[in-house]
């Protein structure tokens, strides 16, 4: 699930609380169903902008980032119109500034481009955008085989969990027999 800000901070994006509530698990992902060609090619411009990669780490377009969004976006269907509307921005201001589609621009306009949609543009798509792009950064195994290679820690358990020993149901019997700790109160 996306970061979610159930701990009462104030988020950038109100639609972030209905992305922390959609989880789309690994094997999810799939063929795209929401993102057409065009929308697609746009969307893997903009996340290698927000995480280009390295010689250690790869780029968010070379990994399953754009299926991540697009899976989101599906189960959470309120989300679409500012995915696409964010997408279709990004193309708009770079046609309009540059003559071309933003996936075909140079790294710097592509930058500047994805500035002013951060600020003014489409604030609320880029920080869905950036969010998301994150997320399935991290989660994606072959990232966090860097981190952990890297630093020694395992991120795995942090992002799919780690089984728990089972309960010993039999340390409740004795709280069953305790007297209750209130008393009744007619209204």
């Amino acid at each position: 699930m996306a970061f979610d800000h159930r701990d009462g901070a104030s988020a950038a994006n109100p639609y972030a609380p209905l992305m922390g509530r959609t989880f789309v698990d690994l094997d999810e992902t799939g063929p795209l169903t929401v993102l057409d060609e065009t929308r697609a090619a746009t969307l893997s411009a903009w996340v290698s902008r927000l995480i280009p990669g390295n010689a250690h780490w790869p780029s968010a377009c070379e990994l399953d980032t754009v299926a991540y969004i697009d899976a989101i976006v599906r189960k959470a269907p309120t989300l679409r119109p500012v995915l696409l509307g964010g997408i279709d921005a990004a193309d708009a201001a770079a046609r309009s500034a540059h003559g071309s589609p933003f996936r075909e621009l140079e790294t710097a306009q592509q930058v500047a481009l994805l500035t002013e949609l951060e600020t003014t543009g489409a604030p609320e798509a880029f920080s869905m955008i950036f969010e998301l792009t994150y997320e399935a950064y991290y989660r994606a195994p072959s990232v966090q085989e860097v981190v952990k290679s890297r630093t020694g820690f395992d991120v795995h358990n942090t992002v799919v969990g780690k089984p728990m020993k089972p309960f010993p149901v039999e340390r409740l019997s004795t709280i069953s027999t305790r007297p209750d700790h209130f008393r009744s109160v007619n209204a």
